[in-house]
């Protein structure tokens, strides 16, 4: 035992480039990912490990590969047995690689690279549901999305690779086999007592055991695009080179439904479209949008794609007719820096969480805290009560995810005859809740138009995971009233 000493004092050297892996978990947190993460990568630090170790000596790292497979064959799962392959390669790699900087930095950078793409697939799709294919479609539309997207990335494999010189490159750290054994049982031993106490915060992050769960989970990644034949002939399709907008000196109201999604089911779809039937319809069906998420949603609706000006913002052709522009959201205003940039649209108005608050307007927390659809609602009856033209745009809130923690008072009866699950029941009865508003308001204004639309579909479940998927990418609700 006292031989592990030494090399237990030199423990710190990878320490560094553990401490590295921290930045997914950074924009995690920042980004309110429903899917928790750890502080630190297990990828990483075994990685470390495992080429710490002497070269050969086979039968001394074979625990790791017990150990492994004997939790595969107890999960007895498709992605628990890729991730005990996984670890196997590794292993025989770290056995077979010579101890010398020409192989074994090469091979670190391609394997911390690997665990890398795997980390950022699981929080780009944990948090925007998109797969890696789609994440630029997501960066072309924030000023801050190829830094969050690739600079991020490639930064956080930069300093694992630099901290990680130091012990695989030039006077390269060796340490034994017994020590490896502790330190893995100490670490893992730390992360499960403290996941047992708490479950919100583990200390580890296994991303590449997440990544393979992903992939081998049939239909975790639905992204489908191409409505069946059954929905078409069901609901009114809207064409997409069609503006929905041609008449800018109607005194209009547009709302933008937080996760107003198309379902899978035709009777689910067809309820959540319930509330509008007896109103009078211009139009009500489905519309196919080019955005996957809510600020994309609303430049697109401004006719501003990626945020650009050009000669044809809605707003401000609304504005040329004397119209008084207004934009209201029930979130924080420096939430994608609305509060900055919506007035270069066109809005003569900007009001947001705050603005509601110092007019006594009340608070709901349901996905995020924020101003009630209902108080923004009423605030919208008195703008329309008043004889000047406007053009309002009005981002509600109610529906945001998650909705596991959303306290309702009194669900939706479409629970019971839809046979929905409490995730479900709770998206449906907050949809159904704004839509009650937003019907009598049209109807007590007939003179103006009401366009509602979805930005994107619901983006997220913590207890259910096909909830997501039961509903079409890139497809929403569109209804036109008066």
């Amino acid at each position: 035992m006292l031989s592990v000493l030494p090399s237990m004092r030199k423990i710190y050297f990878f320490i560094i480039p553990v401490c590295a892996s921290f930045l997914t978990g950074v924009a995690s947190f920042l980004f309110v990912t429903p899917q928790g993460h750890g502080f630190f990568s297990v990828d990483v630090l075994f990685l470390l490990l495992f080429f710490l170790l002497p070269r050969g000596k086979f039968l001394w790292k074979m625990p790791f590969v017990i150990i492994v497979w004997i939790y595969a064959i107890a999960s007895n799962s498709i992605d628990a047995y890729a991730t005990a392959g996984i670890v196997f390669i590794l292993v025989v790699l770290s056995a077979a690689i010579p101890r010398n900087r020409q192989f074994l930095l090469p091979a670190f950078i391609v394997l911390a690279l690997f665990s890398s793409i795997a980390d950022w697939a699981n929080f780009f799709y944990a948090t925007f549901v998109l797969t890696l294919s789609d994440v630029w479609e997501l960066a072309r539309f924030f000023w801050w999305g190829p830094c969050l997207f690739l600079l991020i990335p490639l930064l956080q494999i930069l300093l694992e690779t630099f901290f990680a010189r130091k012990i695989l490159w030039g006077k390269r750290l060796e340490i034994s086999h017994l020590t490896v054994y502790i330190i893995a049982t100490l670490v893992i031993g730390l992360n499960f007592s403290v996941s047992a106490l708490q479950l919100k915060q583990p200390i580890l992050d296994f991303s590449v055991k997440k990544w393979m769960w992903r992939l081998c989970t049939p239909g975790i990644i639905g992204h489908n695009l191409y409505l069946q034949e059954d929905v078409k002939a069901a609901f009114s399709i809207w064409e997409k080179k069609k503006s929905v907008i041609t008449d800018f000196s109607k005194p209009t109201v547009v709302v933008l439904v937080e996760s107003f999604g198309v379902n899978k089911s035709i009777a689910y779809t067809d309820s959540l479209l319930a509330p509008y039937k007896n109103s009078k319809i211009s139009f009500i069906g489905l519309f196919p949008r080019d955005a996957a998420h809510t600020q994309g949603a609303e430049w697109e609706d401004f006719g501003a794609p990626q945020g650009s000006l050009n000669e044809k913002i809605v707003p401000q052709q609304f504005k040329a007719n004397g119209l008084e522009t207004w934009f209201l959201h029930g979130y924080d205003g420096d939430f994608y820096e609305r509060d900055e940039n919506y007035d270069k649209f066109g809005f003569d108005h900007l009001l947001f969480k705050k603005d509601f608050e110092e007019r006594n307007f009340s608070s709901c927390q349901y996905g995020f805290k924020g101003i009630c659809d209902s108080s923004v609602a009423v605030f919208i009856d008195s703008l329309l009560a008043d004889s000047l033209p406007k053009f309002i745009y009005w981002t509600t809130l109610d529906a945001h995810p998650p909705y596991e923690f959303a306290k309702i008072r009194e669900k939706s009866i479409a629970c019971e005859s839809l046979a929905l699950s409490d995730v479900d029941c709770t998206y449906f009865t907050l949809q159904q809740n704004t839509a009650r508003y937003l019907v009598l308001l049209a109807q007590k204004y007939p003179n103006y138009r009401f366009v509602i639309r979805g930005d994107h579909r619901p983006m997220g479940s913590l207890e259910q995971s096909d909830f997501v998927q039961s509903f079409y990418f890139r497809w929403v609700p569109l209804v036109i009233l008066n």
